[in-house]
């Protein structure tokens, strides 16, 4: 009697089929383990690129350079000729690329405006050769920026579909007029 029970218990374990969540998730996690190795192995060949820009970049002028409440405002021009082509990939979602004003003065150590910025998304708009003025009003906190050097900073940022985010940058020196001007005459 106990042979017989055996035995049936042997054919149920062979004729027992796994339910359907179970073949479902079985299913799911191969499919989520296949896309995390795809990702890797995407984000991996991106260490094999190697972006070498090229840019020139020079203040073209000064539009507005005033006193104003105690601080230094300034509006600026630019040239620019610049290939930013080569931070693209296959992996590249967009490149955001902007110019900042780096100064010392007595009062502050180091100081980094924001006077220009483009999200670019592809290789044609990250060719640029053109003048332009600032975006942003170069803006210093106190009156300290006549006469004064300045590094302009073109820095780009690569944001890829997968993977880390890197970034570069290129510094050209300027110098800020002497004295105070409004639309491009001294006074």
């Amino acid at each position: 009697r106990q042979g017989v029970r055996l035995r049936g218990e042997a054919r149920r374990a062979r004729g027992t089929m796994h339910s359907a969540t179970y073949r479902l998730n079985a299913v799911a996690t191969m499919a989520f383990t296949g896309l995390l190795a795809l990702c890797l192995a995407v984000s991996v060949t991106e260490l094999a690129h190697k972006a070498n820009p090229e840019a020139s970049l020079k203040m073209h002028g000064v539009h507005h350079f005033k006193p104003l409440g105690g601080n230094d405002e300034a509006v600026l021009s630019f040239q620019m000729k610049g290939d930013l082509s080569s931070c693209f990939s296959w992996n590249t979602k967009q490149l955001f690329a902007y110019i900042k004003v780096v100064y010392e003065t007595e009062r502050h150590v180091r100081n980094e405006v924001t006077v220009w910025d483009k999200v670019m998304t592809s290789t044609e708009e990250a060719r640029i050769e053109e003048a332009f003025l600032s975006k942003y009003a170069l803006v210093d906190n106190g009156s300290d920026l006549r006469g004064r050097d300045v590094n302009l900073t073109l820095a780009w940022n690569v944001m890829p579909y997968i993977g880390a985010l890197y970034f570069g940058e290129k510094v050209f020196a300027a110098k800020m007029p002497s004295e105070y001007m409004s639309d491009g005459r001294q006074g």
